[in-house]
């Protein structure tokens, strides 16, 4: 079982750093590497009567558009000195659009990959993510930069009873399975959050996972920090959690666990919805 199809987000600056990041990830999965590269387009000017557009924007527009379908054909071409299986696209459309358009591009893709060039703009982070988890329901590994290998390595699972902590862990069987151990730690819980850890360990013990469960105060901390001082302590490798545990519109005006998460990035995160 392996992520057969990785789609990477990037922005136009990418780093070579975060390709060869999502080219690991491809070899050691013996995966096709899909590049999607999304740039946020300005609005186009209207006047009094919505149909005036004007001619610098359209110019400036084509502008940008030539850029991108150049930097497309470098990263073509640096992929294919890299010898994997790839293909390459380009979405310049506006901002209020990139959750949609990546949600169609990610649709039959097994997992995608956001690197730090996404993760440092807010505005297409968060549309990005929009399109992965909630419009594709794929999930998605951040920060793959800061992974220093793919097996033999130490898992942590954010648990709790929530459905998207469920669908975390089943959508990241392919990487327990590899890792050299695997822990799931429950921050602040309540007994009936405790009960369900029982199912947690039977599924996992089906796929052939053995883990061990911690349950953690937060002593004064956020639930982010409990959670990452719990994965120092244990030498995490990876974390892997649900993503927004309250409503998507509460979590963005007041931020949230997932949200800290992914500000803090520590470690790469596994996460779905």
């Amino acid at each position: 079982m392996t992520f057969a199809n990785i789609l990477n987000i990037v922005k136009e600056d990418v780093t070579e750093a975060e390709l060869d990041a999502a080219v690991i990830l491809a070899r050691f999965e013996k995966g096709h590497l899909s590049l999607l590269l999304v740039e946020a387009a300005e609005p186009p000017p209207v006047g009094v009567n919505l149909e005036f557009v004007s001619a610098p924007w359209q110019a400036e527009n084509q502008k940008n558009r030539s850029r991108l379908l150049d930097r497309v054909q470098d990263l073509e071409a640096t992929l294919a000195r890299k010898g994997i299986s790839n293909d390459v696209e380009c979405a310049y459309t506006e901002i209020v659009r990139i959750d949609n358009v990546v949600g169609e591009q990610a649709q039959l893709s097994d997992v995608a990959v956001i690197g730090n060039d996404i993760l440092a703009d807010p505005v297409i982070r968060d549309a990005v993510l929009d399109g992965l988890l909630f419009h594709a329901h794929v999930p998605v590994i951040v920060n793959p930069t800061a992974a220093d290998k793919w097996e033999e390595n130490t898992v942590l699972i954010a648990w709790t009873d929530a459905p998207a902590a469920s669908a975390a862990v089943k959508a990241s069987v392919p990487l327990l399975k590899r890792a050299r151990s695997v822990r799931a730690v429950m921050v602040d819980s309540s007994d009936s959050e405790r009960e369900v850890t029982a199912k947690l360990q039977s599924y996992l013990s089906h796929h052939g996972i053995d883990i061990i469960v911690d349950c953690v105060g937060r002593n004064g901390l956020t639930v982010a920090e409990a959670l990452d001082a719990h994965a120092d302590l244990m030498q995490s490798d990876l974390l892997v959690m649900g993503a927004y545990g309250h409503s998507r519109l509460r979590e963005r005006i007041f931020g949230g666990v997932t949200r800290s998460m992914l500000e803090r990035r520590k470690r790469p995160i596994f996460i779905s919805a």
